[in-house]
C-alpha cells in the first residue's frame, strides 16, 4: 500500500498539538449564553469564531418558531422529500425566498454542500467546461468533479486570467464561471460586476456561492451579486441558513427550468429528508426578521466591523485583503497561529484557527466572525488582545 507522506505529516501536525493539550479544534460547547460559550476547557469565551454574522442563532423569536415547529411537526420528516413531500414550513421557505429575489425559482437542500453538488452536477457534463477561483469553497470543486466536465482554475479574483480561459473554451458547449460572492478565509469579494460582463462577452453561465454574504451584503441582503448590481445576470445562486440566517440548511436560487431539474434528478435533494422542522421554524420566523429588521441589523454589523478594522489596521496588523464582517488576522506559522489561538482563549476570546491544508502552508489565520450582536466593549476587547499577541508572538 503506497503511503501518502503528506497526509501523515499534517496527521502528525494535528496530532502533536492534541498530545501537547494545545489543539484549538473541535471544542466541546457546553452552553451557549448570546455571546458567551462555555467549552470543556474554558468556562467563558466572548465567540468571535462563528458564523452567525447578525446573531439570530440566539434570538428569542427562533427559538420560540424553532420549539414551535417542534410541536406541530415532531423532530424529523418522514422520508425523502419526492416521495414524502417536506411541510408547511419548507413550502413557506421556498414561496419567501422566491418572493425575494429577481430569480423565479427557489429550492431547498439539507446543507449548502448539498446544493453545491446538485446545482453544478445539473448545469455541466463531460461536454462543458468549469472555470473556478482557486480559492472557491470545497464543495465547488467537489460538484465540478462529480459533474465530468473539464474544470480549469484561474488564480484569486485574476480577470485576465479569466477571460483567457473563456476565450480559450469556445469549442466547449457551457461554459460555467463559479465564484464565492465573499470568501470564507479571506473576507474579500468577488469582482461580479466584471465576472458578469466577461460571462456577457464569452456566452458563459455564472453560479455564485453566497453562503457568507447571504443576509448581511447588498441593499436588501441578498449578497455580493446584489451589491454589485448582477442578481439578474447570475444564472444561480447558492447559499445557506447557517450563517446569517442563524438556522441549519442550504437553498438555491435560479430559474425554473434548473429548479424542475434540481427537484426531480439531484441525488442530494431527491434522496435526502427536508431539514428537520424545528431548523425550518426558525429559518422561516429568520426570514421574516430580514424583511422587519434587516436593513438595522446589517447597520449595526457594519458599526462593528468598521471599529475592528480601523483598530486592527491603526495597529499594524495584517487583515489581508477584507472588506466584510470575515476578519482574517494572520500569523502565518502553523504553530504560531494555534498558539496564539490558546493564549486568546485564555484570555476569554474565541477564534476559528485556520491552518495548513485549509489555507495555504504558511498564511495560518485567526479568521475573526464578527456580528450584529457584539457590543463596542467587546470589538474593543478584541481589537486591545489582538494588538497585544502581536506583540507577544511578533506577527
Amino acid at each position: 500500500m503506497t503511503v501518502d507522506t503528506r497526509t501523515t505529516a499534517l496527521q502528525d501536525m494535528y496530532q502533536e498539538w492534541e498530545r501537547a493539550g494545545v489543539s484549538p479544534f473541535f471544542p466541546v460547547i457546553e452552553s451557549n449564553d448570546g455571546n458567551l460559550v462555555a467549552t470543556d476547557r474554558y468556562p467563558a469565551l466572548t465567540m468571535f469564531g462563528s458564523c452567525d454574522y447578525l446573531g439570530l442563532s440566539q434570538s428569542p423569536v427562533l427559538k420560540e418558531a424553532a420549539i414551535d415547529a417542534v410541536r406541530r411537526y415532531g423532530t424529523n420528516t418522514y422520508g425523502a422529500q419526492l416521495l414524502c413531500g417536506h411541510t408547511r414550513l419548507h413550502h413557506n421557505i421556498e414561496a419567501t425566498l422566491r418572493a425575494m429575489s429577481p430569480l423565479d425559482s427557489a429550492i431547498l437542500f439539507p446543507s449548502g454542500m448539498a446544493a453545491n453538488l446538485a446545482v453544478i452536477t445539473a448545469m455541466a457534463s463531460k461536454d462543458d467546461v468549469i472555470i473556478n477561483d482557486r480559492t472557491d469553497h470545497v464543495s465547488i470543486f467537489m460538484g465540478s468533479q462529480l459533474s465530468g466536465a473539464e474544470v480549469r482554475t484561474f488564480p484569486h479574483n485574476n480577470m485576465a486570467k479569466l477571460e483567457s480561459l473563456l476565450q480559450r473554451s469556445g469549442d466547449k458547449r457551457r461554459r460555467i464561471v463559479i465564484v464565492d460572492g465573499l470568501y470564507s478565509a479571506d473576507g474579500d469579494f468577488a469582482p461580479l460586476d466584471q465576472i458578469a460582463a466577461l460571462a456577457d462577452r464569452y456566452d458563459a453561465r455564472i453560479v455564485v456561492d453566497e453562503a457568507h454574504s447571504f443576509g448581511v451584503v447588498g441593499p436588501n441582503g441578498l449578497g455580493v451579486a446584489e451589491y454589485y448590481g448582477v442578481l439578474d445576470r447570475v444564472d444561480a445562486v447558492v447559499a445557506t441558513m447557517s450563517k446569517a440566517l442563524g438556522s441549519t440548511g442550504g437553498f438555491v436560487l435560479t430559474n425554473s427550468e434548473i429548479e424542475r431539474q434540481l427537484r426531480y434528478m439531484a441525488p442530494s435533494y431527491t434522496s435526502s429528508r427536508g431539514s428537520a422542522p424545528a431548523a425550518a421554524g426558525a429559518t422561516l420566523a429568520s426570514l421574516r426578521l430580514l424583511a422587519e429588521s434587516g436593513a438595522d441589523l446589517r447597520r449595526r454589523l457594519d458599526v462593528n466591523v468598521q471599529l475592528v478594522l480601523t483598530g486592527l489596521r491603526a495597529a499594524g496588523i495584517d487583515l489581508m485583503n477584507t472588506r466584510s464582517h470575515i476578519v482574517p488576522v494572520l500569523v502565518r506559522d502553523e504553530d504560531k497561529t494555534v498558539a496564539v489561538a490558546n493564549w486568546l482563549m485564555e484570555r476569554g476570546i474565541f477564534t476559528a484557527t485556520f491552518v495548513y491544508p485549509h489555507v495555504p502552508q504558511n498564511t495560518g489565520r485567526l479568521r475573526i466572525g464578527i456580528t450584529a450582536g457584539h457590543s463596542t466593549e467587546e470589538c474593543e476587547r478584541l481589537v486591545a488582545l489582538i494588538v497585544e499577541a502581536s506583540r507577544e508572538f511578533a506577527f
